[in-house]
């Protein structure tokens, strides 16, 4: 018997319905590289993300977004090959790829042993997307045709709007007719001419892109063609370099935090002649992600002139991470006091590593104070501290500071922590699995966390802030890949992130702040975060659980590499910190 093409009808999604639906929302917003094989065999990931035989490409920003997705890492050495046409095997990892299917122990098909793409075959069989070609067969080498591609994505999807109409003229007849035009009625197809959907055309990689950036809602958004914010120098050329800005609500200053152990106020456009606090001889700034790192003011610091900063100690155990409190001067509001220097909490982060020392401080509308905390480096997690609650390393702590001036410790748990009872976890302890959540904020319910990645991939998580003991997942995952096992984790106490990249447009993600300002409308509720390297910032929409209007600023706002941070003045408006710079978002 002949190879027969894939046909509607053959069974549904069943118990997975849901399951799918669910997975392909969060992978219309993802990016993030799984550590999977390459279509052919290969694992070639092209420079920035971008393959140089689809130049000029009416299909290569749609291959780039699956490049970014996880989907596809090319066919060789910086090479898509965007006009081969796509064989079923390839095509069985694309969706295996792309909607994370769980592992299955059952061998579906006898002539795809041996395969790079077994695995996937089987997964996307036993998902109810393939039933083969043939009795116990698969025809992995076969070349897909348009209808057969129909009839695999409209089984893949089962949450598509079933079609209104019968929209092309040449596929009356065709077993695949119905899935065709449903394809059509979500906006996937428009054809392949007026009136016409050539179901018996072979499928090109290139094509292949296109279907499935448009099924799972991959496809770029483009921002306005003039963007209506852009950025303005407000000082360069920083000594020490910059980490954090601050300033109390309501407040004409920004407090700027060098990494060298300043605090500077910067007024009408120029900094103040002396530091509001100067802490060089206690901050230890030699690593890359060491010094002074975080900086909040108490929501009633017009009242009690408390703020509290995280820094690493140059005079106690290297690598140890603290949290102190200060009061400003009660005669010079534009001076700290050191004599108020009041230790809060300590981090025990190892001495030999320079790294993951988060540092990220946020008071919440509970008004307790949130402390980023990272899982304090080395390579591939080797002490575990993501998952490990029994540690404050890789976590987002929470502590109430308003407690008697003489308590000890200098803070008291919140009833509402998930471990305040310290059974099954630190007491401080709020959210955890992390490995690096170096910037987080606030925006109303929700809080958004960037947690830098380790080899694959950035992510962004967008989280009801009231929920408190998320496991964000690491080292289990890195991004929406499975990192530890490498494949087929269990993946159902984890946060899913809402944002993922992949190492190949950045490599290490800032978090930023949603804008609440009022100089540019058009941007407001719009969530900003950057990349170390990466050089570009995107911002996005997150309403109703779901993300849209993710744009990429990088073609419209010009921006040097490394990002080291967001700010937030007194009245909502937004500032960027690129090293030894702070540029102030400004309308354009």
């Amino acid at each position: 018997m002949s190879p027969s093409p894939d046909i509607p009808g053959r069974r549904r999604l069943s118990g997975r319905t849901s399951w799918l639906i669910a997975v392909v929302t969060v992978v219309a917003a993802l990016v993030g590289v799984p550590p999977a094989f390459g279509d052919g065999g290969v694992q070639y990931p092209g420079p920035s993300g971008t393959f140089t035989d689809d130049d000029g490409s009416i299909h290569e920003e749609n291959i780039e977004a699956i490049v970014v997705a996880g989907i596809t890492k090319g066919c060789g050495k910086n090479l898509y090959c965007p006009g081969d046409e796509i064989t079923r095997a390839q095509v069985a990892s694309f969706l295996d790829r792309a909607l994370q299917l769980p592992a299955t122990g059952t061998d579906f098909f006898s002539d795809d042993d041996g395969s790079i793409h077994e695995a996937a075959i089987n997964r996307i069989a036993a998902a109810g997307i393939t039933q083969g070609c043939d009795t116990d067969l698969y025809c992995p080498a076969e070349k897909l045709n348009r209808g057969q591609m129909a009839a695999l994505l409209a089984r893949a999807l089962p949450g598509l709007s079933p079609a209104t109409k019968d929209y092309f003229t040449d596929d009356d007849g065709s077993t695949h007719e119905a899935n065709i035009n449903v394809l059509a009625e979500n906006g996937i197809t428009e054809g392949c001419d007026t009136g016409l959907y050539c179901p018996k055309k072979r499928v090109r990689r290139s094509a292949m892109a296109s279907f499935l950036a448009r099924a799972l809602d991959l496809a770029p958004d483009r921002p306005p063609a003039v963007s209506p914010w852009r950025l303005e120098l407000v000082l360069g050329r920083i000594q020490g370099g910059t980490t954090d800005l601050q300033a109390p609500a309501g407040d004409d200053r920004l407090f700027l935090v060098t990494k060298d152990g300043l605090i500077r106020i910067i007024s009408d456009g120029a900094f103040l002649p002396e530091p509001f606090l100067d802490l060089s001889e206690t901050v230890l700034d030699g690593g890359p992600e060491e010094g002074l790192l975080g900086l909040a003011f108490h929501p009633d610091f017009d009242t009690n002139r408390k703020f509290y900063v995280f820094y690493t100690d140059a005079n106690g155990p290297d690598g140890h991470s603290r949290v102190y409190e200060y009061l400003a001067d009660a005669a010079d509001p534009d001076r700290a006091d050191p004599s108020t220097a009041r230790h809060i909490i300590t981090f025990e982060q190892r001495p030999t590593s320079a790294t993951h020392k988060g540092g990220q401080l946020q008071f919440g509308d509970d008004g307790l104070l949130y402390i980023a905390v990272g899982d304090g480096g080395g390579s591939r997690d080797p002490f575990e501290h993501g998952e490990n609650p029994q540690t404050e390393l890789g976590t987002i702590v929470r502590i109430d500071v308003d407690v008697d001036p003489g308590a000890d410790p200098a803070y008291g748990i919140p009833p509402g922590n998930p471990f305040a009872d310290g059974r099954e976890g630190l007491p401080e302890v709020w959210a955890y699995g992390l490995r690096n959540p170096w910037r987080f904020s606030f925006d109303g319910e929700h809080i958004y966390i960037g947690d830098v990645g380790h080899l694959a991939a950035e992510e962004v998580n967008v989280a009801d802030a009231s929920l408190a003991g998320i496991n964000y997942g690491w080292d289990t995952m890195e991004g929406t890949a499975c990192y530890e096992p490498p494949v087929d984790c269990d993946r159902d106490q984890l946060f899913i992130p809402q944002i993922a990249y992949s190492h190949d447009v950045g490599v290490a993600v800032i978090g930023g702040y949603v804008y609440r300002g009022t100089a540019i409308p058009e941007m407001v509720g719009r969530y900003f975060y950057a990349d170390f390297v990466g050089g570009w910032i995107r911002t996005f929409l997150y309403e109703d659980g779901r993300v849209t209007e993710h744009y990429d600023w990088s073609r419209s706002v010009e921006l040097s590499r490394f990002v080291w941070s967001f700010g937030v003045d007194g009245h909502g408006e937004m500032y960027v910190l690129a090293r030894y710079d702070v540029w102030k978002v400004v309308p354009n």
